[in-house]
C-alpha cells in the first residue's frame, strides 16, 4: 500500500514539474514566472555593426535534438541603461520540425522575457523587447530553452533531424543611447571587440623589423586583454597595419614607437582609449616616455586584469563563470544548478544534458580516489526495459542506470563515483544522456507525438562532490597547457620560438597565448626569438611549419615531421581480393544496458549447445587476452602502442594538419611545441584549435589534429617528471604519492612484492625470537 502511494506521489510531482510554471534549482537558473507573451515583428535588416553580439559563434549557436539549453553573456554599457533595448534574432529551423508543437523560450537575467514559435523553412529574423530595468552595466545573461518535436517519426535516430541555427553575425541585442560612455573605462573596448563569428579580434601593432621585446610587450598585454574581456575564442594578428571591422587595434610602445605606428604622440602615459560605435572598431594605446615607465604601465595593467572585479547581474557573472568551467577546488561541493545545469522535465525520447567546471592546472589525475555525483532524479512509468540514463565523464563512461521499470521512480541521493584518473586538469565535462523510449513510440500514433507528459528529471540540486586530490605540477601532458601553463616556473620568463618571425606565426603565437591566459587568468611572461636554442636547458614553446622545423624536431624531442601514408590510405580497396590471413574491419561493439559490450549479430547465431559452449569459451578467452595484454602492457612487460617512452621517435600521420606536443628534454625542462602543415591554413586551425571541445580535449605528450580540430592520433607520455607548486603537507604528500603508484603500475607492483617480502621477514624473525625467549 505504502509503495502504491509513493507510486502515485511521484507521478503527480512529475506532472507538477511538467507544467510551464515549475521553477528549477534556486541556486542556478530558474524559470520565473513568464511574461507577457511576445509576438514576432515584421523582419527588417539590422547593420551589423549597431548589433551587441552574443559571447558565441556558430556552433555555440546550434541547437540540436529535441530540447536544448544554452546561456550566454553579453556586455550592456552604462550609457545604454537609459534608453530601450531589444533582442534580435536571425535562425533557421530543420524542416523536419513540427512548429505547432516546438517553441523556444528566452530569459534575460533569469526573467521570462518571451516565446518564439519555431517554424521550418528558409531563415528569418525575429525580436524581442526588453523590459526597463532589467539590465545592469556589465555582463548579463541571456538563457536560450528549445523544445522540438518531430513531425511524424517516433524512433530516436529521428531526434538527431532536429535542430535550430542561430546566426552570429545577424543576432543580438540592440540599444539606443541618451548619454555618453566615459572615455577612460574599458567596458566599451570590450563591447565592440568581437567579429561577425563571436570571436575577439585583437590586431597587436609592431614596427617594421621590430625588436623582440616590442613583440614581449605586447603579447603580455594581449594576454591581460584577454582575462579582463573574457575572451575565449581570441583572434590574434600582428603586423603595422589597422585592421578593418569590429576588432581592437593595439599599440604598446614608448612615445617614439606610438608615434611611428599611428602618426601622433600620446598626451600622457597609460592606457587610452579610441572607440568609434558605428564601425565597431577601436584603438588601445598603452604607451610611456621610457621603457622602464612602459614596463611598469604594463604590469600595472596586467595586475588589474588579474585582479579586477567583473561587473554586471548576478546571473551575467554565472554566465561568464559557466562558459570557462567553474574553477572546483579539492574538497569542494556544487549543486548541478550552480555548474549550469538547467533542470526541467523532459518528455522526450532521448535526453542529453552536461556540466562543464575546471580543475587547477596542477591537479594531479589517477585512480587513487573518485569524485561522486549525489544524483536525485525521478522518471515516469511505462518506460521500455532498455531505457537507461549514462553518465559520462570527458566522454568516457562511468555510470549507468537502468530507468526500464513499470513504475514510476524516484532516485534519491544515489552516489555514482567518478574516479579521479578520468578527469583532467583544466575543462572538464559530464554529459547525462538518457533512452525514454516507451511502447506508444513504436506505434507512432500522430496524437502521441505531441504529448507533453513528463518522462524523465534530473533535480538540479544532485550535487558534484570533488574529493581532496594531489596538486602537483606534472610533465609532459598537454591537459595542463590547456590549463595555461607552458611550465611551472613561479613567474619565470618562458622564450617563444617563432619560425622566421613570421607575422602569420606571430599571431598564432598570440592567439594561443592568450587561450592560455583566458583558461588561467594568469599572464605568462615570453620572450620572443627566431633562433632555435643551442642547448637543452630551460623550458620553451615553439611555433612553426612542419617543412620550417622538422630538423630540430627530430633532434630534439623525438618527432619525425616528415608525414607517412596514413592506415587508411594503405587500406585493401573494397574491390580487391583480400589475402589469407589479413586482418578484417569489424563493427564497433554495442553497448548493453549495464555497460558491458556485446556482440552485433552476423547472420545465424549456433543453436546447437556444443556450438554455444564453443562460442562462449572463445568469447571468455579473448576477454582473458586482452585484459592480460592491457595489465601487461601497464606493468611495462610489453609495449604499449599509445604510449611514448623518452627515446621513442614519434612519425606524424600523413592526415594530420597540426601537431601540438609536449616533450622532456632533460630530467627536468619540458618543451612544447605547435606545428602546422600548411601555413595557409594556419588561421582556420588556430580558430577550431580555439573551439571548446577541442582545447577541453589535448591531453598526453602528442596530439595530431585535422584542421577543423578533429583528433587524429593521440600519443601518451611514459615518463612524466613532477612538479612542486605550493609547499609540500602531510596530507597532499600521502595523495602525490597515491597518485604516483596509481599511474606507475609496475612500480606498484615491485613495491607490493617487496612489502609483502618484508612482512614476512619480520614475521618470521618475530616468532623465532619469541620461541627462544
Amino acid at each position: 500500500m505504502i509503495r502504491q502511494h509513493l507510486s502515485w506521489l511521484a507521478a503527480a510531482s512529475l506532472l507538477l514539474a511538467a507544467s510551464p510554471s515549475a521553477a528549477a534549482t534556486s541556486t542556478g537558473f530558474v524559470l520565473a514566472p513568464q511574461a507577457k507573451p511576445q509576438t514576432e515583428t515584421k523582419e527588417y535588416f539590422q547593420e551589423e555593426n549597431q548589433i551587441r553580439r552574443l559571447i558565441a559563434d556558430k556552433r555555440d549557436l546550434f541547437f540540436p535534438g529535441e530540447t536544448a539549453n544554452r546561456e550566454y553573456p553579453f556586455v550592456v554599457l552604462p550609457s545604454e541603461m537609459t534608453g530601450s533595448a531589444k533582442l534580435i534574432l536571425a535562425m533557421q529551423t530543420a524542416i523536419s520540425v513540427a512548429p505547432e508543437r516546438s517553441a523556444m523560450r528566452i530569459f534575460v537575467n533569469d526573467r521570462d522575457i518571451g516565446a518564439i514559435d519555431l517554424k521550418s523553412g528558409d531563415a528569418h529574423q525575429v525580436e524581442l523587447e526588453l523590459p526597463k530595468g532589467l539590465l545592469q552595466p556589465g555582463y548579463n545573461a541571456v538563457t536560450i530553452l528549445l523544445d522540438q518535436s518531430h513531425r511524424v517519426d517516433c524512433t530516436v535516430e529521428a531526434t538527431y533531424e532536429l535542430w535550430t541555427q542561430i546566426d552570429p553575425a545577424l543576432s543580438g541585442f540592440v540599444f539606443t543611447r541618451n548619454a555618453k560612455d566615459d572615455p577612460s573605462d574599458v567596458s566599451p573596448l570590450l563591447a565592440y571587440s568581437r567579429d561577425v563569428n563571436g570571436h575577439a579580434a585583437i590586431n597587436g601593432l609592431i614596427p617594421r623589423g621590430a625588436a623582440g621585446e616590442d613583440i614581449d610587450r605586447t603579447f603580455s598585454v594581449v594576454q591581460a586583454l584577454s582575462i579582463l574581456g573574457h575572451f575565449d575564442h581570441p583572434v590574434v594578428t600582428v603586423g603595422n597595419e589597422v585592421g578593418t571591422g569590429p576588432g581592437i587595434d593595439l599599440v604598446v610602445g614608448t612615445f617614439g614607437t606610438v608615434r611611428d605606428l599611428i602618426g601622433m604622440t600620446p598626451d600622457q602615459s597609460g592606457v587610452q582609449f579610441d572607440i568609434d560605435p558605428s564601425s565597431g572598431r577601436s584603438r588601445m594605446i598603452v604607451a610611456a616616455r621610457t621603457a622602464d615607465e612602459l614596463a611598469s604601465t604594463i604590469r600595472d595593467f596586467t595586475l588589474r586584469a588579474q585582479t579586477e572585479i567583473t561587473d554586471g547581474s548576478p546571473q551575467g557573472r554565472r554566465a561568464l563563470g559557466n562558459r570557462r568551467g567553474r574553477l572546483l577546488e579539492s574538497g569542494s561541493a556544487n549543486s548541478l544548478a550552480e555548474l549550469g545545469f538547467v533542470s526541467r522535465p523532459f518528455a522526450g525520447r532521448h535526453f542529453e544534458q552536461s556540466i562543464a567546471f575546471s580543475l587547477p592546472a596542477d591537479f594531479y589525475p589517477g585512480d587513487y580516489g573518485a569524485a561522486n555525483l549525489k544524483l536525485n532524479a525521478e522518471y515516469a512509468a511505462g518506460l521500455s526495459p532498455t531505457s537507461q540514463m549514462v553518465v559520462r565523464a570527458n566522454g568516457d563512461t562511468v555510470a549507468n542506470i537502468r530507468l526500464g521499470e513499470a513504475r514510476s521512480g524516484r532516485i534519491d541521493g544515489q552516489v555514482l563515483p567518478i574516479p579521479l584518473d578520468k578527469l583532467r586538469p583544466g575543462y572538464n565535462v559530464i554529459e547525462f544522456e538518457a533512452e525514454l523510449s516507451t511502447a506508444s513510440d513504436a506505434v507512432c500514433d500522430p496524437a502521441t507525438l505531441g504529448n507533453s507528459t513528463a518522462r524523465f528529471f534530473i533535480k538540479g540540486d544532485s550535487t558534484l562532490n570533488i574529493p581532496a586530490f594531489a596538486q602537483i605540477g606534472h610533465a609532459p601532458d598537454l591537459a595542463v597547457v590547456s590549463a595555461g601553463k607552458a611550465e611551472f616556473g613561479n613567474g619565470r620568463t618562458t622564450p617563444l620560438y617563432v619560425e622566421g618571425m613570421d607575422e602569420t606565426m606571430l599571431g598564432a603565437a598570440g592567439s594561443f597565448l592568450a587561450k592560455m591566459a583566458y583558461a588561467s587568468r594568469e599572464v605568462s611572461p615570453v620572450s620572443v626569438s627566431s633562433g632555435w636554442p643551442l642547448d637543452r636547458q630551460g623550458p620553451l614553446l615553439a611555433f612553426g611549419t612542419f617543412s620550417g622545423f622538422s630538423g630540430q624536431l627530430r633532434s630534439d624531442l623525438g618527432i619525425d615531421l616528415n608525414p607517412v601514408a596514413s592506415d587508411l590510405a594503405l587500406s585493401l580497396d573494397e574491390n580487391q581480393t583480400q589475402e589469407p590471413g589479413a586482418p578484417t574491419e569489424e563493427m564497433a561493439s554495442a553497448l548493453s544496458v549495464d555497460g558491458s559490450t556485446v556482440q552485433q549479430s552476423q547472420g545465424e547465431r549456433p543453436t546447437s549447445v556444443v556450438a554455444r559452449l564453443r562460442d562462449g569459451v572463445h568469447n571468455l578467452y579473448e576477454s582473458l587476452t586482452v585484459r592480460v595484454r592491457i595489465q601487461a602492457a601497464q606493468l611495462g612487460l610489453v609495449d604499449d602502442p599509445n604510449v611514448l617512452s623518452s627515446d621513442d621517435v614519434y612519425q606524424v600521420s600523413g592526415e594530420a594538419d597540426m601537431l601540438l606536443a609536449q616533450r622532456l628534454v632533460n630530467e627536468r625542462d619540458a618543451w612544447t611545441v605547435v606545428a602546422v602543415r600548411d601555413p595557409a591554413l594556419l588561421n582556420e586551425s588556430m580558430r577550431s584549435l580555439a573551439q571548446t571541445d577541442v582545447w577541453g580535449r589535448l591531453a598526453g605528450s602528442v596530439n595530431a589534429l585535422k584542421r577543423d580540430g578533429t583528433l587524429v592520433e593521440r600519443k601518451m607520455a611514459g615518463h612524466e617528471r613532477l612538479y612542486e607548486t605550493k609547499p609540500l603537507s602531510l596530507q597532499n604528500g600521502r595523495l602525490i604519492v597515491a597518485g604516483w603508484f596509481s599511474n606507475n603500475a609496475r612500480e606498484f607492483t615491485i613495491a607490493q612484492i617487496l612489502v609483502a617480502i618484508l612482512l614476512g621477514a619480520a614475521t618470521f624473525v618475530v616468532l623465532r625470537q619469541g620461541r627462544k625467549s
